[in-house]
């Protein structure tokens, strides 16, 4: 019985010292790849961070809000030229604030007709203003009205 357990013990340590000498290398290989993989990793995350700053020093258009300076005489209706006015304008989303092409925004938008419900309308452009939120000021009139003028 201790010849078995003594033959059984050496065979568990031969076994187990067999194991490290062949695991060894592998282990070694994986340990150098994971601090590779550490060190690119932590470049990425650095070159991430300086790519965010930038990103975040740029002032980008984000948002376009539109005002009508006549009032709300038609609420129905200035929420359909603010949608069409918003569509038009929708590429500047995203762009470099001072990239903005100001005077083609301006001949996109002033004396434009759009048509709601049947009806058209002329918009005129009063005022842009070119940030983070980009606002555009309009009047509108009745297509008709000027014709008759």
């Amino acid at each position: 019985m201790k010849k078995k357990m003594a033959a059984l013990l050496a065979g568990v340590i031969l076994g187990a010292t067999l194991m490290n000498l062949f695991l060894t290398k592998k282990i070694d290989q994986l340990f150098l790849e994971r601090e590779k993989l550490k060190v690119e990793l932590y470049e990425a995350t650095e070159r991430l961070k300086i790519t965010a700053q930038q990103q975040q020093n740029k002032l980008l258009v984000r948002e376009i809000e539109v005002i009508f300076l006549n009032g709300q005489k038609e609420p129905l209706l200035e929420i359909e030229l603010r949608k069409a006015v918003i569509e038009l304008a929708q590429a500047i989303i995203g762009t470099e604030v001072k990239q903005v092409p100001h005077t083609l925004i301006r001949h996109l938008l002033d004396q434009r007709l759009i048509e709601v419900g049947g009806d058209k309308y002329r918009l005129h452009l009063k005022t842009i203003i070119v940030a983070e939120k980009t606002t555009f000021l309009l009047d509108y009139e009745a297509a008709d009205e000027q014709h008759g003028e």
